[in-house]
């Protein structure tokens, strides 16, 4: 019997600026995934310089093979004909492009956050349930696809080091400033600050760990023009104390870091990239060791994930748009509860 042709995706960067091009490079390095398209109405990203963020791996290229670049998305639709775009725009932008996507029978891989709010999010998943069958929309929690979280993940579900008593997870930045023109990061009601922007990464990482929380008790630091610029969150999970904090109000020659410090009943793990060993295991009993990680990164895999997903193949269930929105659900709630000061329930 002759073997089937692999199925080929057809695939539109559309936003070409730092994570546009980290998927880019991405899209790339996946087996039968052509890109077609690249599209941002600012023509001059595909000649500028890269302007970094904060973490390296944008594709550096300026060699596009047979890429058409359009600075029209309508267009781009029309004439390139994708199957699945990867979605890089600012985050005001993400409802209304998505749901012009999923409607034309195009599936959609959004970079988080999914909106500014979570009734935004709820016009995309109705979107997503309205569209042409086989069209799929994922968030790009890319976290949830980072080697270092799915350590972790496997040892608190196979429980071998017994319950989690405690678990810190932190993010820091400088603000962030790499992009020409406009800061529209620094921006509230475009970025959704550093709670919506940055922190998200930790409170979903909380979800994916340990479910909903049932509440969430949030301080935070505000600049003299009232925007958050430092939050820390103590979630409700039933059981462990779980907390995560994140900045933007770090001085550049810090850069960034991030990480965790998780205590179970038989062991404590720490990832910290400042670190000699900057994912160890410290088990009570033995020695302290350093686990082996698959090689590669959170962007690469979350990819992967989806292509396989769009290919029919069977794939664990890491995320749903669901629980990306209820992420950006706890977030509001985070910011509620930093601003007045009280805890905040959040609602099953």
């Amino acid at each position: 019997m002759a073997k089937r042709k692999p199925v080929q995706k057809r695939v539109a960067i559309v936003g070409f600026g730092f994570m546009g091009r980290m998927h880019y490079g991405q899209w790339k390095k996946i087996r039968n995934a052509k890109i077609v398209a690249l599209c941002d109405q600012n023509q001059a990203q595909f000649t500028a310089p890269v302007q970094g963020g904060n973490v390296a791996g944008a594709d550096t290229s300026m060699d596009y093979g047979d890429a058409v670049i359009y600075d029209d998305f309508d267009r781009m639709l029309k004439e390139a004909r994708p199957d699945v775009i990867s979605l890089t725009l600012p985050t005001p932008l993400h409802v209304p492009f998505t749901v012009k996507a999923l409607k034309a029978g195009v599936s959609v891989l959004c970079e988080k956050p999914m909106a500014l709010n979570a009734v935004d999010c709820g016009v995309m998943l109705r979107a997503a349930k309205q569209a042409p069958k086989g069209t799929r929309l994922m968030i790009a929690q890319c976290l949830r696809f980072w080697p270092s979280y799915v350590y972790l993940k496997d040892l608190i579900d196979s429980g071998k080091y017994g319950k989690v008593i405690a678990a810190s997870f932190y993010r820091f930045s400088a603000p962030p400033g790499w992009q020409k023109g406009v800061n529209w990061f620094m921006d509230e009601s475009k970025s959704g600050g550093v709670a919506l922007d940055l922190h998200i990464h930790d409170t979903d990482i909380v979800q994916f760990l340990f479910g909903m929380p049932r509440a969430v008790t949030s301080r935070a630091n505000f600049a003299k023009d009232g925007a958050m610029r430092y939050i820390s969150t103590l979630y409700d999970v039933g059981g462990a104390a779980v907390t995560a904090e994140a900045s933007w109000a770090m001085a550049p020659t810090l850069g960034f870091e991030a990480g965790y410090v998780v205590t179970f009943e038989k062991a404590v793990v720490v990832l910290d990239d400042k670190r000699g060993k900057p994912l160890c295991v410290y088990p009570a009993k033995g020695k302290a060791f350093v686990p082996k990680l698959p090689k590669g990164d959170g962007y690469e895999y979350e990819i992967r994930w989806f292509m396989d997903l769009l290919c029919g193949r069977k794939v664990a269930c890491v995320t749903t748009p669901e629980q990306s929105r209820d992420s950006v659900r706890i977030v509001d709630a985070e910011k509620r509860s930093a601003r007045t000061g009280r805890t905040v329930r959040l609602a099953k």
